[in-house]
């Protein structure tokens, strides 16, 4: 069986601020973020398929993200819409679970990894989540 790891990339614009921080993360601020999501699994041998030589569809990918995070996040105060204390660890965990909530397979989502900064990202993987 061929196995093969792809990744989208996406981006949106939030705001949020993290309370009783010692630093100018405790003020509201936004930032670009950059979210990459990587699925890795078996590459489909379905002759006639649609998805023939796929782990998955990137068009399939795409709206599943597109539909259950970045509509979500994008232009929104994340304190809010999360509920959490959002710094970049647990935002990238929120979106793990926002996911797989969605329907995308526990087993084949591999890797989140959430740029914050042009120089600064976290990177969550299924080793983390268990």
């Amino acid at each position: 069986m061929k196995v093969a790891t792809i990744t989208k990339i996406f981006r949106f614009e939030s705001a949020h601020h993290l309370p009783g921080h010692h630093g100018k993360c405790a003020r509201p601020h936004g930032h670009s973020y950059r979210l990459e999501v990587t699925i890795r699994g078996p590459i489909k041998e379905a002759p006639g398929e649609s998805d023939n030589g796929m782990v998955m569809d990137f068009g399939d990918l795409s709206q599943l993200v597109k539909n259950s995070v970045i509509e979500h996040l994008d232009h929104q105060d994340l304190n809010v819409v999360t509920g959490l204390h959002t710094t970049a660890e647990n935002l990238a965990h929120w979106i793990w679970g926002e996911l797989t909530t969605q329907g995308l397979s526990e087993a084949l989502l591999y890797r989140i990894r959430l740029w914050e900064t042009e120089s600064s990202f976290v990177e969550i993987t299924q080793q983390e989540r268990n």
